[in-house]
């Protein structure tokens, strides 16, 4: 009778002892952490789509393949690009000869115009040399020396070499105004000719990408063509994941965080893998939650408004160990962020 007694304070004594021992715990140590099970494996993906469209004549790699950056993926027929780009070398060189013949006829304008001037120089010189023939024979005739048909002569002569100084003066501009439209065509020639060049490196650009290349390292996944299919620049070929680069997006909830800041320590658990901790820190914390970035983020100035306690998703880089398991995105985790560190 003394024991049943005795059992209900014994079991009241445990669980005041267990509560004791709870509260010890939660001042001492899970108060200092946030945890939560909304956590995934995430990698940066790059996706591969070609620059060019065409078929594909040569596949190097398959599904789950290593490559390395800078490796060639698979090969496009390019015979149209090549024979475009020999046409284009071809317009080039034509509109280069035209170029070239523009240039001498430039030089023969200029020559042109030089001859025009000796003319003026020449058509000055003997109007000069008239018009002191006339100066002297009016002097003359006043004295009474020579007679006036003479002096109308030479008068006659200096007249005449004024109409070939206006002449040649003319010739001179005229020169001049065609070497002006030589020149403009031949600016209108340059900019042809440079045009034709660009469209040169931009076909060379295209022929060059005939060949598809990895652009990071990793590994190949969601192979999505064969060999023969038909591609166009914006269909995705395949994608190449970093597994050596994964990392944790955490979805914590907005009361968490408040005292979360990066570089705090982490440790994860992969449901993938239950006997192995990892551990890590707070990388960065994202600009705004996740509805924000939803494709309809929500409008909460409607009247049937319900508060709902949002996520923001923390990213946490792992510290890789020799010995680690391959960690591959999209495996679920649990996170746990020690809050004293």
């Amino acid at each position: 009778m003394n024991k049943r007694k005795r059992l209900p304070k014994i079991i009241l004594a445990i669980f005041l002892v267990l509560a004791v021992l709870g509260l010890i715990y939660y001042f001492l140590v899970y108060r200092f952490y946030e945890s939560t099970d909304n956590a995934y494996l995430k990698a940066d993906v790059t996706w591969v789509s070609p620059r060019v469209s065409g078929e594909i004549i040569q596949l190097n790699v398959k599904s789950n393949q290593e490559v390395k950056a800078g490796q060639v993926l698979m090969k496009l027929d390019d015979r149209d690009t090549q024979a475009r780009y020999e046409q284009a070398n071809a317009i080039t060189a034509l509109k280069a000869a035209a170029l070239d013949v523009q240039r001498q006829n430039i030089a023969g304008q200029q020559a042109m115009i030089a001859e025009a001037q000796a003319g003026l120089e020449a058509a000055n010189a003997e109007m000069n040399r008239l018009k002191k023939d006339y100066d002297r024979y009016q002097q003359l005739l006043r004295e009474g020396v020579t007679t006036r048909q003479r002096m109308e002569t030479v008068q006659s002569q200096y007249l005449s070499a004024l109409a070939q100084v206006k002449r040649a003066q003319a010739g001179v501009v005229a020169a001049q105004a065609q070497l002006g439209g030589v020149q403009a065509s031949r600016e209108q020639l340059v900019a042809d000719v440079n045009s034709a060049k660009a469209n040169v490196n931009l076909i060379g650009v295209d022929a060059s990408s005939a060949q598809v290349v990895a652009p990071v390292s990793g590994t190949i996944g969601d192979l999505a063509v064969r060999l023969g299919s038909r591609v166009n620049p914006q269909t995705r070929l395949l994608a190449i994941v970093p597994l050596e680069k994964t990392f944790v997006e955490a979805n914590f909830k907005e009361t968490q965080i408040t005292e979360m800041h990066i570089g705090q320590k982490v440790t994860v658990e992969l449901d993938a893998y239950p006997e192995h901790e990892f551990t890590g820190h707070i990388d960065s914390f994202s600009p705004a939650s996740g509805a924000e970035f939803s494709l309809m983020p929500p409008e909460n100035a409607t009247g049937n408004f319900n508060k709902v306690v949002q996520r923001v998703p923390v990213k946490i880089l792992l510290d890789r160990k020799a010995g680690d398991p391959v960690l591959r995105p999209g495996l679920s985790a649990t996170v746990k962020v020690d809050l004293r560190t």
